[in-house]
């Protein structure tokens, strides 16, 4: 095992989740949950555990001791669910509070991370890793960045590995990668775009390795991106590029990552698991 913690964010509301249609299989339990729970609190397979049970249990097994996890205020039953596990599976769980500043929805990624920082100041000062609570990452991609102390780090997916629909390309990070660092990322891109100019793509899924003294200033200062009203990560990890060529370095990986963002994916992930 070792040192470096796992920031796992989960304060966002799910609005592709509530919005997307329920499908003929799922139960009402799942109906009630996937319209009212954060997208890692929602049971899945047969075990009836929260999704994010299985991404802390990976995270786990590739050597992650202790994790801050990021909610929204209003999170009790979700909290205790977590402080739980900390006894379950040997863990040391921390939470971070993200501020929705008054509004119906937090202020994005690079926002929350911050938040979490000024939240606990030893992130500032040491590496930690940092991923989404609807996406089941593999030990393999856990390992791969907890391995690189070096550079920030990132993993660079090939989007046909993903084993999703090209429609859903325009919801991803778009990244370019030189000399195996990352040299350009395009926030949820235009489809014709990507079509017409890459063969090879290359996505995030929101995990990466972040040295806290090198990636502090740029969460602060990230500017909010004015279409959709939040400020990303994408957004600060460009600027950081913008001033060091070689910041962030990316690992190419070909693999399926299960991922919850409508409700039709849980019959996927239910299947995956089971």
């Amino acid at each position: 095992m070792n040192s470096i913690p796992l920031i796992i964010m989960a304060a966002g509301v799910s609005s592709r989740m509530k919005k997307s249609s329920i499908t003929k299989d799922m139960t009402q339990n799942q109906i009630n949950q996937s319209n009212s729970r954060v997208k890692g609190f929602i049971q899945v397979s047969d075990a009836k555990e929260p999704l994010i049970f299985y991404l802390i249990k990976n995270s786990l097994n590739a050597g992650v001791k202790e994790f801050y996890i990021i909610v929204s205020n209003d999170s009790k039953d979700f909290q205790e669910y977590l402080k739980s596990l900390e006894n379950r599976l040997g863990i040391t769980i921390n939470f971070a509070i993200q501020d929705f500043y008054g509004n119906s929805k937090p202020l994005g990624t690079s926002d929350a991370i911050f938040q979490t920082m000024n939240q606990h100041e030893e992130l500032t000062k040491t590496r930690f890793l940092v991923c989404n609570c609807d996406n089941l990452y593999s030990v393999k991609a856990i390992k791969l960045l907890l391995d690189e102390s070096n550079y920030n780090s990132m993993i660079a997916y090939d989007f046909e590995c993903l084993e999703f629909l090209d429609e859903r390309l325009s919801s991803f990070s778009l990244l370019n990668i030189e000399n195996n660092f990352l040299s350009e990322i395009i926030e949820k891109p235009d489809l014709e775009l990507i079509r017409n100019h890459y063969r090879k793509k290359y996505v995030s899924m929101n995990i990466f390795s972040f040295k806290g003294s090198e990636i502090y200033k740029y969460l602060k200062d990230c500017p909010i991106n004015i279409k959709r009203g939040e400020k990303e990560i994408a957004t600060a990890l460009q600027n950081m590029i913008l001033d060091n060529k070689k910041s962030v370095i990316a690992f190419p990986l070909c693999e399926h990552v299960p991922d919850l963002t409508f409700k039709d994916d849980l019959e996927k992930i239910n299947k995956f698991l089971n």
